[in-house]
């Protein structure tokens, strides 16, 4: 075999070594092999300042693991080893390592894959390849070698055997070293508490300094030696239980002692936590949203923002039957069937199903077929579902029923019922069929409003009264509110006389116009196809008149 580069070095990491002398010679580590040529062994005991050079087990230790233990004896080696460039290695293994939770009992997982030429060589010859393969890849991960290693001896051996039967077709698992597992007094447990409360909600909320996670460590009643030489104690311990991912320091406080460690919130907000990463925040996204458990949130005030995020188009982001209730919710996708979303802000970007119902104070829909109530709505297709809004912005509609004092559209195809307070603004209107009325009676949010005031304004007569026997000052204060709420009174009963209906461009077809008076008398218009100036009343001393029409009504 043809060797390139051959050097001789005297280490402890032969890694680092590999990877300095590649380096040095412009070469790939991968293009090296080496050939282990001698081991000094060292051993350091509880009486030892240092390590000192042991051979041939002098002492005895080998064969008796309670001297080990008792005298907390640790074990290091340092490899005489000769580098080679070699275009072609003999044996080619593919393998991984399980190095077990304390690293005492590593094996080595052989796949059939490997290349064994064991078809050109005798078996003695394959097992002594193996066996110094074995070796130079214990060597590399820092695994003691010539100690410790019968039953590896004994299981290279055996598989030998079956290799040259032809029965390696599947993974072998091969130990590469017995070291002595240490007595645990007491096992590791580790404890999700965040996971332990009771709640029916989708996601768990947690308040600020609430202990999540807690992981009791392990107590040993008697040490153990692992495959790297090391003494395993508590001091060592590795924490094998405990928690594996990334823990975002800035929401997650960790407090640890020898006895335990213990992850506490920093923030109120939710829980977060996944194989890579563990944190609070006050965003939750997700890919969808199923009728696992009623809500997500207790109530819409928790500073709380839910972002749901579905990429298959043919499924509901919100799926059927889900209660949501948060500050903020964004859906990326579409809303199923008898489900509900309550926020302060909302946006949905696919589209709502007839039969769900959304309550926002500002809300974007995309696609609307359900049930909206809100403060503010801004929708891009209204198409057949019903709205209860302040204020109402649509881009297109077709169909649907909208409750509200001010109504935008772009463009209104058929079928569209709007009842409104105080304006309807539309661009165009290209169909039929479609009915814009002004009546705050038909508004439900208008008629609440109005009983409300009611009450106010008998509850501040009530103050009134006992304000003219106990205190006079505040007399004049409780009239001035009684006069406001009234003239917010009087602004919802006479708003058919200041509202306005305003289509800017020629109507195609017939649709009605309808303004209802206070005492409920109606002026109602069927449109032609042509343009219309905007609609409103204008009253005289007898008479109100539907401009720009001839329509009119006689007045007492």
């Amino acid at each position: 075999m043809i060797c390139l580069l051959t050097k001789k070095f005297k280490t402890k990491n032969i890694v680092a070594t590999i990877e300095k002398f590649a380096l040095e010679n412009n070469c790939s580590p991968l293009e090296f092999s080496f050939a282990i040529n001698e081991v000094e062994t060292y051993i350091k005991t509880t009486s030892d300042d240092t390590f000192k050079l042991y051979s041939e087990d002098s002492l005895g230790y080998y064969d008796d693991p309670q001297k080990m233990i008792n005298e907390h004896l640790r074990i290091k080696q340092i490899y005489t080893i000769t580098l080679k460039q070699e275009p072609k290695r003999i044996i080619k293994l593919n393998y991984s390592i399980d190095f077990s939770p304390n690293n005492a009992h590593p094996a080595l997982i052989l796949h059939p894959e490997s290349q064994i030429p064991y078809t050109k060589y005798q078996p003695k010859e394959i097992f002594l390849l193996l066996f110094k393969e074995f070796n130079n890849i214990k060597a590399a991960n820092g695994i003691l070698i010539n100690l410790f290693d019968s039953e590896m001896k004994e299981k290279l051996k055996a598989f030998v055997k079956y290799l040259y039967a032809g029965k390696f077709v599947k993974k072998i698992k091969i130990p590469l070293f017995n070291g002595i597992e240490p007595e645990i007094r007491r096992s590791s447990k580790l404890l999700m508490r965040f996971l332990e409360k009771e709640s029916n909600l989708q996601v768990i909320e947690v308040l600020e300094e609430e202990i999540l996670v807690e992981y009791i460590k392990p107590v040993f009643g008697k040490n153990g030696l692992n495959a790297f030489g090391d003494i395993i104690d508590n001091a060592s311990l590795k924490n094998v239980d405990d928690l594996k991912c990334q823990i975002d320091t800035k929401s997650i406080e960790i407090l640890e002692n020898s006895d335990r460690k213990i992850y506490k919130s920093k923030i109120k907000g939710y829980v977060h936590f996944d194989t890579k990463h563990f944190y609070i925040d006050n965003k939750i996204k997700m890919q969808s949203l199923s009728r696992v458990q009623e809500r997500v949130a207790k109530d819409e005030a928790n500073n709380i923002e839910v972002i749901i995020a579905q990429h298959d188009t043919s499924l509901d982001s919100l799926g059927e039957g889900v209660e949501l209730t948060s500050e903020t919710i964004h859906i990326h996708g579409h809303v199923g069937a008898k489900s509900s979303l309550k926020a302060l802000n909302l946006t949905i970007d696919g589209a709502t199903h007839k039969d769900s119902l959304q309550e926002a104070k500002f809300a974007s829909i995309n696609r609307h077929k359900g049930k909206l109530r809100c403060h503010s709505a801004k929708i891009s297709l209204l198409e057949g579902g019903e709205v209860h809004a302040t204020n109402v912005e649509i881009e297109n509609s077709l169909g649907g029923t909208i409750y509200a004092e001010n109504v935008t559209i772009g463009l209104v195809k058929n079928n569209l019922k709007i009842y409104a307070s105080h304006s309807i603004t539309i661009r165009l209107v290209s169909g039929e069929d479609n009915l814009f009325k002004i009546n705050y009676k038909e508004i439900p949010t208008l008629n609440s409003k109005y009983n409300f005031i009611t009450q106010e304004i008998e509850d501040f007569k009530y103050k009134l009264e006992g304000a003219k026997k106990h205190s006079p000052a505040k007399i004049p204060l409780f009239k001035e509110k009684i006069d406001t709420l009234k003239a917010a009174q009087d602004n919802i009963l006479n708003s058919a006389m200041h509202a306005k209906i305003a289509v800017r461009e020629p109507f195609r077809g017939m649709n009605t116009i309808v303004f209802t008076l206070n005492n409920d008398e109606e002026l109602l218009f069927k449109t032609e196809a042509i343009a219309y100036e905007s609609f409103y009343l204008i009253a005289s001393e007898s008479t109100v008149t539907l401009h720009p029409t001839n329509k009119k009504i006689s007045i007492e």
